[in-house]
């Protein structure tokens, strides 16, 4: 077994620090020997009940049993799949079809799954299963017309705690935040390299979110990790003076790109706090590239770099292109082999695999990384991938007799979608159906008709053309 592995790291924690917090959740403090307790015992639960499952899901909200939930099915041996909370469920749906799923940790309101009680109690032996090579399936917008799920193994996770425990000097001291959804690749960080050293998770409340200068504070965070935007909202609601963040000494960005004004922000915040941007798709687990912000930097302009690669990682840039090789690699797509094919290349001259990130780098005389665009139409709304195409896909059945085109629209560090469609219809009716079918953060902020499709000289849509009617009609 991997000395990495996520189960491993958080037993030896468990064992060596049994009586320090381990999870802070719904105004409640959950131990170490409390919360191997409570995950060993769904973890017996679920050998006893479906010894032969590979995959369990569990609705993703962020209470204390989802976390038992995480633990209690890898040290099952099985992988997990979260659940948004807020569905839809036609989603819910697609994934668990996708991932083959037959059995949830606490119900989940879909045909056919069995449910596994996901209370709190002890187990009457040991049933840890180290032969689950899968860690979790997490899915992603997909431009086909639905979410892709990517299998991401525990030797996968393993290499990424490695480089992060090897890099940076956690403790059993540190109060880790948690504002990543558990639905995002992201928070596998924030959970397990906080319990492979020791230390106490702390998890907002949905409210907190708004008031996470105040919540890290009070909670004593001492290793911040979020999505830049995060940081932008604070500063948009004027709580992110000088200082405010006092106690932070290591601050972690992902998911999006990081600008020079959110860095100096957030750095008059938590002076005491080293800054590190880092990047990496769920493809790549959690994030493979890493640059360290230095206080000489400062006064730059533009984007942060996303730095080099980790230690077993390795990048290359073809035809502007950056792709990833390495240990962290996944093995691809649940049940869609030919968007793995696509995504994921094999090197006839030497056997390794890299993946397409889709992004375009250039790199500087430093050998840092910069990210310059997509190549495709792929957009990152508060971290989360969204493919403006799925959003066209789900309109396609209830516009017959139409044609849509979702586009995003950049306004300073946000991105929102707007969706164009070219026949008569209810707008109201066209949104109220989209949520049944897209989470949240893919609805368009509004559906625009055209009488006709503007085109360019050259034949094709005109974007731009349809992008100016959001402002001027």
């Amino acid at each position: 077994m991997h000395e990495y592995d996520p189960i491993h790291l958080f037993e030896r924690a468990a064992h060596r620090w049994s009586d320090r917090p381990a999870l802070r959740v719904e105004g409640r403090t959950i131990t170490y020997r409390e919360l191997d307790a409570w995950s060993n015992a769904i973890a017996e639960r679920l050998v006893d009940r479906c010894p032969d499952a590979q995959r369990v899901a569990f609705t993703a909200e962020k209470r204390a049993n989802s976390y038992a939930a995480v633990l209690g099915i890898l040290k099952a041996g099985m992988a997990y799949v979260p659940l948004p909370p807020d569905g839809p469920r036609a989603r819910w749906q697609s994934m668990v079809d996708q991932a083959g799923v037959k059995f949830t940790v606490g119900a989940v309101d879909l045909p056919g799954l069995e449910a596994i009680a996901a209370d709190e109690g002890a187990a009457s032996r040991s049933t840890r299963n180290a032969s689950g090579q899968e860690a979790y399936v997490l899915f992603t917008s997909g431009s086909t017309g639905g979410p892709k799920g990517v299998s991401v193994s525990r030797a996968n996770v393993a290499a990424y705690l490695e480089h992060q425990l090897s890099a940076h000097a956690f403790s059993e001291n540190d109060r880790f935040s948690q504002f990543f959804a558990l639905t995002f690749d992201l928070s596998v960080h924030d959970l397990f390299v906080c319990w492979s050293v020791g230390g106490c998770l702390c998890v907002p409340a949905a409210n907190d979110l708004m008031r996470a200068s105040t919540f890290a504070r009070e909670e004593g965070i001492t290793v911040w990790f979020s999505v830049p935007s995060l940081v932008l909202l604070m500063q948009r609601m004027r709580a992110l003076p000088a200082n405010a963040l006092p106690n932070v000494r290591l601050a972690f960005f992902c998911g999006e790109p990081l600008t020079w004004p959110i860095v100096r922000a957030f750095g008059a915040a938590a002076p005491d706090a080293e800054l590190f941007n880092l990047y990496g798709p769920t493809e790549a687990t959690i994030a493979i590239t890493s640059f360290w912000i230095s206080s000489a930097s400062l006064q730059q302009e533009g984007v942060v770099p996303i730095g080099t690669p980790f230690r077993h990682a390795r990048v290359r840039v073809i035809d502007d292109e950056l792709q990833l090789s390495g240990t962290q690699l996944a093995a691809g797509y649940v049940g869609n082999a030919d968007a793995t094919d696509r995504a994921f290349l094999v090197d006839p001259s030497t056997g390794d695999r890299w993946y397409r990130t889709g992004d375009q780098v250039r790199e500087g005389a430093d050998g840092n990384l910069h990210f310059v665009s997509r190549i495709d139409d792929q957009v990152k709304i508060m971290g989360h991938r969204v493919e403006p195409a799925e959003v066209d896909a789900a309109l396609a059945s209830l516009m017959p007799n139409g044609h849509s085109l979702t586009l995003a629209k950049r306004t300073g560090d946000s991105v929102r979608l707007y969706t164009f469609i070219d026949t008569v219809a209810d707008h109201l009716a066209l949104m109220h159906e989209l949520r049944r079918t897209l989470p949240a953060y893919m609805l368009p902020e509004r559906i625009i008709t055209v009488e006709v499709m503007p085109m360019t000289a050259h034949g094709k849509l005109d974007r731009k053309a349809l992008l100016a009617l959001i402002e001027h009609g």
